[in-house]
This record gives C-alpha cells, sequence and structure tokens, in this order.
C-alpha cells in the first residue's frame, strides 16, 4: 500500500496538470486545434526521447511489450485530444471538462467486463458519487445553440475515446514493461495520426501561438500524460477514474480565478463531493479481486517484445 501511494500522487499531478489544459487552448488562435495537438504529442515525444537517452544506463526492468494496444492506444489518444480541444473552444471549460470525465465511466465498465476487475458496491457507489458530485459543479444545461451543440457532440466524442485511452493503458492489456517507454511509443503513434491531418488542413498561426504550443507540449504532452500513463500501469481504472474527477473541480477553481467566473453554492457542494470520492478511494484497503491479484483474463495478442 505504501508503494501505490507514488501512483496516487502520479495521479493527481498528472490529472491537476490537465486541468489546466483548456486555459492553454484558449491562449492559441481559433481554428489550430489540431497543430495544438500535433505540438502537444510531439514536442511530448522528443522531451520523453531526450530523457531516456540521458537516463539510459541507470533503466532497469522489464522489455516493453509491443501489442496492438500500443498502436491503438496512441490513436485514442489523439482522437480524445483532439475531440477535447474542439468541445473547449466551442463551450464552456467546465462542460467540457465534464463530458470528457465521461471516460472513467466508460472504462470502469470495460474493466470490468473485459479484464475482470473488481466493481463492488463501494466502488460504484464513490464513482457515482464523483459524476454526481460534478454535475453539480457544471449545473449542466441542454445546449441552446449550433456552437454548444457542436460543444456538447465533441465533448462526449472525448470522453468515449478517453475511456478507451484508459482502458487500453492497463497493465493486462499493455503488459510489463516501462512506462516510460509506453507513453513514447504512443505519442510517436498518436503524432503519426495527426501529421497526415494537419498536412491536409493546414497551418494559420500566429507568432504569439508559438510559446503556448510549446507549453503545451512540455506540460500537458510530457510531464502530464506520462505521470498520468505511469499511474493507469499501476492502479486499477476504477481508482484512477475517481482520482481524476478532480480535474473538473480544478477547471471550475481556474475559471472562477482567471475568468472571474461566478461559483454558486451548488458548485461549492460539487466540488467537496467530487474531493470527498477521490480522498475515500485513496483510503480503502486493496481490493484482493483487483489489479494487483492478476485477476481476470490477460491480454496479450500478438505480443513481442522491445528492449528497454
Amino acid at each position: 500500500m505504501a508503494r501505490r501511494w507514488i501512483w496516487y500522487l502520479a495521479a493527481v499531478a498528472g490529472t491537476g496538470l490537465m486541468a489546466t489544459l483548456g486555459a492553454f487552448v484558449r491562449q492559441v488562435s481559433p481554428g489550430n486545434e489540431l497543430v495544438l495537438a500535433l505540438g502537444r504529442f510531439s514536442i511530448g515525444f522528443v522531451c520523453l526521447v531526450g530523457l531516456r537517452a540521458l537516463t539510459r544506463r541507470r533503466q532497469t526492468g522489464h522489455a516493453l511489450r509491443f501489442t496492438w494496444a500500443l498502436p491503438a492506444s496512441g490513436l485514442a489518444l489523439a482522437l480524445f485530444v483532439v475531440a477535447y480541444f474542439r468541445a473547449v473552444v466551442s463551450g464552456t471549460m467546465a462542460n467540457a471538462a465534464f463530458l470528457l470525465y465521461l471516460g472513467p465511466l466508460v472504462a470502469s465498465a470495460l474493466a470490468a467486463v473485459w479484464l475482470g476487475e473488481g466493481f463492488n458496491r463501494t466502488s460504484g457507489f464513490l464513482l457515482a458519487a464523483a459524476v454526481i458530485g460534478t454535475l453539480f459543479i457544471t449545473e449542466f444545461r441542454l445546449p441552446a445553440d449550433r456552437r454548444a451543440l457542436e460543444s456538447i457532440v465533441f465533448g462526449v466524442l472525448s470522453g468515449v475515446f478517453y475511456g478507451l485511452f484508459l482502458v487500453l493503458n492497463n497493465r493486462k492489456v499493455q503488459g510489463d514493461g516501462s512506462s516510460a517507454a509506453r507513453t513514447a511509443y504512443q505519442f510517436l503513434f498518436a503524432s503519426l495520426v495527426m501529421l497526415p491531418v494537419v498536412m491536409v488542413t493546414g497551418v494559420n498561426l500566429q507568432p504569439g501561438d508559438l510559446p503556448w504550443i510549446a507549453a503545451v507540449g512540455v506540460l500537458h504532452g510530457f510531464v502530464a500524460l506520462t505521470l498520468v500513463i505511469a499511474a493507469l500501469g499501476h492502479l486499477k481504472t476504477i481508482e484512477y477514474g475517481t482520482i481524476a474527477y478532480g480535474e473538473p473541480v480544478a477547471a471550475t477553481l481556474i475559471g472562477v480565478l482567471a475568468y472571474h467566473e461566478s461559483i454558486s453554492l451548488l458548485q461549492v457542494i460539487g466540488c467537496l463531493v467530487v474531493l470527498g470520492a477521490g480522498v475515500v478511494r485513496v483510503l480503502l484497503p486493496e481490493d484482493v479481486s483487483g489489479l494487483e491479484s492478476g485477476a481476470g483474463p490477460r491480454v496479450e495478442y500478438g505480443a513481442a517484445r522491445i528492449k528497454d
């Protein structure tokens, strides 16, 4: 349990950084969401490769298992990030964050059915509490115009693809191996997906956009996603999913502090409910039917090993 605190902290830090992503996206000229996504993946990839080159002599552990899940998770990464960017620029950050975090619900359901992870009443109650708290935060309303509807559609898509990304990074799917190596390959595959799309759609950047794209690549690509993928390799999907619901809380606070948005009593209650669910999830004893016990089928189709 003591060692698991490292991965709980990694999940909290990674999702905390990701909560600031919407503010960065809004600083880039409209219409450049695809370029921003490519920058996030490619700069993150370069940073991670550079770090691994500097620390190669000290690297130990199992060779990375190359399976179909590596390119599939890279594709899911690209799709959920692009959809989330479109949701942010079309609507509010709070609503975009909530819809993105349909992902842990999708992932938890898939993990319970496909991977045999434990999903008992307590886990279900805590995750449901986190969702209800997030609904309080966003004060969710039906879209009133085309732009708002576009935000809802892309938000739902971001949540679905995020859920696939989470479950595809589960250790039962990816197998053993360095999380840093796995992250690097996912960045590479996501960049390869985005590059031809950007070449077809074109680039219309302003000089002031470049620092923001670089910041997104380093902070939200390299640092945040590295922490998240590392945490996903050691926590149950339900555990990470519940902790990650702190991100809409952070997004709401960013709206209040940076954009001078008001916060209602209902939103304050929602923040407390979400934080409480995450803290209780962390403090609960390990479920013997979960990840550490190796319960459930292990998916290793067409596996090949990559020397780490």
